[in-house]
């Protein structure tokens, strides 16, 4: 421990180097919209059928583009209606599963 790091410091950075975590600067926020519109893209319309729906990285709507079917891609998840962002809502559930426990 010569490099003046503390020791968490240290392990952590050890860790990261040789990949066994990751930091990632980009929003748990965004890493959550993708994910959940990749799986909202690959589903059927639930209206007409079509094969796939359609959905922008900017917009937080879904849409089908033969009947015109529109939701948002929080719809069917525990986001929807949430006053919170989905990274605030994951994280107060885990503080409450952790303070709970």
């Amino acid at each position: 421990m010569s490099n003046n790091r503390p020791a968490l410091g240290e392990r952590l950075a050890d860790l990261a180097e040789t990949g066994v975590i990751e930091f990632r600067p980009e929003p748990l926020d965004t890493i959550i919209k993708r994910r959940i519109k990749a799986i909202w893209t690959a589903c059927s319309c639930p209206n007409c059928g079509e094969d796939s729906l359609q959905a922008l990285d900017d917009f937080t709507r879904i849409w089908c583009g033969r009947c015109d079917w529109k939701t948002t891609y929080t719809r069917g998840t525990p986001f929807f209606d949430s006053e919170l962002a989905p990274a605030d809502d994951l994280l107060s559930v885990a503080a409450d599963k952790a303070f709970h426990n």
